[in-house]
């Protein structure tokens, strides 16, 4: 792990103040303390998207984006890891949410350790992390901590029905945080890297060693994909 810690992270609350946002921040915040008992130097980038929902839609239709997301894009792509907070609307993420995932290209994501949490008005929407957003990220090749956090208004001091989770919102926030943390120290993300090119590096010379082996009664022969790639 290097020695600053490259964090950013997204927050598609659609109000402001809002709860997604306040997930957001303690999720930061633990994250950089998980990290900075290491030693390491943490740099955080809060990413509001609903201040760039015009810009998400132009790019998702035109496949170009502005210099604007532009940036937000490659900090994204540069980051050591990434915390994603949403806010859920019939059970799933909010459109703001997907439709900037939909706008970043995939490879932004393969390997890269994220950290999902989601806020909803009830406890009742809380496995729409694991059915509907989870899934998305498995999909892009992300690294997911396994602990997710999901936050009810319940959880920010809103009791009025009991619905408050047993665990408090605080240590559901540290062991996700700690959990990210050690993902980072362990370089799961360079590590996946690294492991994709050596996959590519391997796929690209088995059709020479294969042909190295063949008997030269069969020096020219001409494998059927080959013959087909001509067609």
């Amino acid at each position: 792990m290097t020695d600053t810690v490259r964090l950013v992270a997204l927050s598609a609350g659609l109000s402001t103040p809002s709860s997604t946002r306040m997930l957001t921040d303690q999720l930061s915040r633990a994250t950089a303390a998980a990290l900075g008992r290491d030693g390491a130097e943490v740099d955080v980038t809060t990413v509001e998207l609903r201040e760039y929902a015009h810009d998400i839609t132009d790019a998702l239709l035109t496949r170009f984006p502005s210099e604007k997301l532009s940036m937000v894009i490659e900090s994204v792509r540069a980051a050591d890891a990434v915390i994603a907070v949403t806010p859920v609307f019939n059970v799933g993420p909010s459109g703001l949410f997907k439709t900037f995932f939909d706008a970043v290209d995939v490879d932004v994501w393969a390997g890269k350790p994220v950290l999902l949490g989601a806020t909803a008005g009830t406890a009742r929407h809380s496995l729409a992390i694991d059915y509907a957003i989870r899934p998305m990220f498995g999909y892009l090749k992300a690294e997911v901590v396994p602990t997710v956090v999901f936050a009810a208004s319940a959880d920010f001091g809103a009791d009025t029905e009991g619905q408050a989770d047993e665990q408090p919102l605080g240590a559901r926030v540290r062991r996700a945080a700690a959990e990210l943390a050690t993902l980072l120290r362990a370089g799961t993300g360079a590590a996946a890297e690294s492991a994709e090119e050596s996959a590519d590096a391997v796929g690209s010379e088995a059709p020479a060693a294969s042909r190295s082996t063949l008997d030269a009664e069969f020096s020219d022969f001409v494998p059927m994909g080959t013959l087909l790639g001509k067609r």
